[in-house]
């Protein structure tokens, strides 16, 4: 009797026991499911952080993406302005060597010809003149040349003849004093006269009347201006230029087109 309530005792004890054990699994795994489901909430606060970040990284890559489509949209347009450019400087180029080679080819015939005629050029008021080492002047009143004046006539002849390209504008002069007479009746008569007697004598030695022109100045271009009613101011100024005329024809009309 005594052991059989000495095994209830003890059967008893092992069930306390064992009731004691299970209900500390039971608190540490609701614990551990409690722990669990934080760190499942936390992960899932990170996930939804993630998605956000990754959405507002494609949307960022979509604007870098226009903008890229942009900038080499903006990129093709400055290329093509730029070829544009490029074309149009090579063209201007083109018209500037064009013109610079009708220049040469229009002067090179008059420099050629005042070369290898002994004569020289000068310049003055933007046009250029033939500097005769024996100028053409006049007496007092006439239109008349004289026997000296025909070595430097026969010069300009010779030059002429060979160059049949070459054109020359005979321009005569007077000094201040008027004249009103049957021949002549103002110094314009009178300086055109003196051309004209240059220009047919030139014809008369050969050459072809196209490349001659007769001017007159009058008084009103004066070489030389000081002491003018002395003699030798006046004797200077009843003179004949000779302006060279280069063909620049082309030239204009090249320019025109170019301007077109």
């Amino acid at each position: 009797m005594k052991l059989r309530y000495s095994l209830l005792g003890v059967l008893v004890v092992l069930l306390a026991t064992t009731s004691c054990v299970s209900k500390k699994k039971f608190s540490a795994l609701e614990e551990e499911k409690a722990s669990l489901a934080n760190s499942l909430a936390n992960l899932e606060k990170k996930v939804e952080m993630l998605e956000s970040d990754k959405n507002a990284l494609a949307s960022e890559k979509d604007e870098l993406t226009k903008k890229v489509g942009m900038v080499e949209s903006q990129l093709n347009s400055t290329s093509e302005k730029i070829a544009a450019v490029n074309k149009s400087v090579e063209d201007k180029q083109s018209q500037i060597n064009m013109l610079r080679a009708e220049i040469t080819s229009a002067f090179s015939d008059v420099e050629k010809a005042v070369s290898e005629s002994g004569q020289r050029i000068t310049e003055l008021e933007d046009m250029l003149y033939l500097d005769l080492e024996d100028p053409i002047n006049f007496a007092s009143g006439s239109a008349r040349l004289n026997s000296e004046d025909n070595k430097t006539l026969e010069e300009m002849a010779a030059m002429l003849k060979k160059s049949p390209n070459l054109s020359l504008i005979i321009e005569g002069h007077t000094d201040d004093r008027p004249i009103n007479t049957a021949k002549y009746q103002d110094n314009w008569d009178l300086s055109v006269a003196r051309s004209v007697s240059i220009v047919r004598k030139l014809i008369a030695l050969g050459v072809n009347p196209k490349q001659l022109t007769a001017a007159g100045k009058g008084e009103y271009h004066p070489k030389v201006t000081g002491d003018p009613t002395s003699t030798g101011t006046r004797s200077a100024n009843r003179r004949t230029e000779v302006i060279l005329v280069p063909h620049i024809g082309k030239l204009y009309q090249m320019s025109k087109e170019k301007g077109s």
